[in-house]
């Protein structure tokens, strides 16, 4: 079977999306029957393939319609929470606990808000790069002598005598 454009699959699926949208408990069979009235010859597969996918982008549609109304609510909620927390704010209380609270509840409010928006995709985090390093780069005779000293002092290793010279240690000899 030939490949079947994206022009064409686009018009399919508007065609098939149009029929659906008439009735909505349609059987496939019955679509295929009206495609066909309309000069539009799909394999049964092919049919199905496309309807799976409208119906997909109807769930889509449907879960980024609710999501957007959740967080609608969620932000009059907040705005609600913010408005009356200026008020105490602003007004010549006696308490400053009361001023300090009002602020504190207004600052957590827009983070809250602004959570919300980003786990819902609305921004995209900005991360900062890596600075990535070598980690099997060869230590320094410095940093070599500094970490054996410790080593001593905490008593993981045997001190050198006095004769004895500084060896590395090394998987043959593991000091």
């Amino acid at each position: 079977m030939p490949r079947i454009s994206h022009e064409h699959k686009q018009f399919y699926k508007a065609k098939i999306r149009s029929l659906v949208s008439r009735n909505h408990l349609a059987p496939q069979r019955e679509l295929q029957l009206k495609l066909e009235a309309d000069g539009i010859h799909l394999d049964r597969n092919y049919l199905g393939k496309l309807l799976n996918e409208v119906y997909t982008e109807r769930a889509k549609r449907a879960d980024r319609t609710t999501l957007n109304n959740a967080l609608a609510s969620f932000e009059d909620t907040m705005s609600e929470i913010v408005k009356v927390a200026w008020e105490i704010a602003q007004s010549n209380w006696l308490n400053p606990q009361a001023r300090v609270m009002a602020l504190r509840e207004i600052r957590e409010a827009h983070n809250d808000v602004f959570e919300k928006l980003f786990d819902a995709g609305v921004f995209d985090r900005k991360h900062g790069s890596l600075e990535l390093t070598i980690r099997n780069a060869p230590l320094s005779e410095e940093k070599k002598k500094s970490i054996r000293e410790v080593f001593e002092n905490w008593g993981l290793l045997a001190a050198p005598k006095e004769d004895e010279p500084i060896t590395s240690p090394s998987p043959e000899n593991p000091a």
